[in-house]
């Protein structure tokens, strides 16, 4: 009873403590009219595909005298285009634009915005008059733009440039990154286990590098030590410890989510109990499906690796 109670214990005060779309943006200011705004998970790739990013932005503006008739010149409208040929129209934001000049409120009107969907890579366009846009140099302006991009970097990052009468302004000043940088995660997790057969409680200090690619978690090396609680016939505590080094990196590409599947080793550097005899390595896998959450098997070589056993452990942390 004082073996469950104490797992139920230190299960709850973990749980009670617990209580990423990123990528790049390339901002194009045109003729002082125009927003055109590009968002690729890294801007190098349009390097790589520009002849098929300017293409679609051609292939929509020649679709946009077609489109006259069905634009209403009263109301904002959203304009939805997929290179694999579909077009949709549908009302837009209803909200007006007020500038402040010298104190005073100026209506600017409300706002069309077009969405150009590609393979890996999506233009919004915003423009008071959306058929006004069908000739306006957005593909030469973003053609040049892409030339000039600077050297790629592991951060998240919006670039923002003006194009006025075909030339071609960094606006450094508004550049920014955006996203989280590399962090020191320090962690405490708390669990239960099986060993040997054997319910153990266990609790496991975390302290990680945190990896960052575009703004989302891509791996992170780790220390950590697992304090393990063994109970004998007499209903005392026993300590058992580990010290080890691991690795889990981010196995879901969803930017919105992260689920990490760890792998460490570790060496018995502590041990009062029964379940461990002599030099002791154990080799165990993290799997994080949850926030907070972890399961996972492990296998522990022990009595100078002439035994070998399983084991498998939950834990809860924050």
């Amino acid at each position: 009873m004082k073996r469950l109670c104490l797992i139920l214990a230190i299960s709850a005060f973990s749980t009670c403590l617990s209580g990423q779309s990123l990528g790049d943006s390339i901002i194009v200011y045109i003729e002082n009219r125009v927003e055109l705004n590009v968002a690729i998970p890294d801007y190098l790739d349009l390097k790589s595909s520009q002849q098929e990013v300017i293409t679609a932005l051609e292939e929509f503006q020649q679709l946009l005298p077609e489109l006259k008739d069905q634009l209403s010149p009263t109301a904002p409208e959203l304009v939805k285009f997929m290179v694999t040929g579909t077009l949709t129209i549908e009302p837009g934001d209803p909200k007006y634009t007020y500038l402040i000049t010298d104190g005073a409120l100026r209506n600017t009107g409300y706002r069309d915005q077009a969405i150009i969907t590609g393979d890996n890579y999506k233009i919004l366009i915003t423009a008071v008059d959306l058929a006004a846009v069908a000739k306006m140099p957005l593909a030469a302006c973003l053609d040049k733009v892409i030339g000039l991009l600077p050297e790629g970097t592991r951060m998240s990052r919006s670039l923002y440039y003006q194009c006025v009468n075909d030339e071609i302004q960094e606006l450094k000043h508004q550049h920014r990154t955006n996203g989280k940088l590399d962090f020191l995660e320090l962690g405490l997790t708390a669990g239960a286990g099986l060993v040997k057969n054997d319910w153990v409680a266990d609790l496991t200090f975390v302290t990680g590098l945190g990896i960052v690619h575009k703004g989302v978690t891509k791996y992170q090396p780790y220390l950590s030590t697992d304090l393990i609680f063994e109970f004998d016939d007499g209903g005392d505590i026993d300590l058992d410890m580990f010290l080890n080094i691991g690795y889990r990196p981010n196995i879901v590409k969803d930017p919105k989510k992260s689920t990490f599947l760890g792998v460490d080793i570790g060496y018995l550097v502590v041990n009062q109990g029964s379940l461990f005899q002599g030099t002791t390595f154990k080799l165990g896998v993290n799997w994080s499906p949850l926030k907070g959450v972890f399961v996972g098997p492990r296998l522990y070589a022990t009595d100078d690796f002439n035994r070998v056993f399983p084991g498998i452990r939950i834990g809860f942390g924050f």
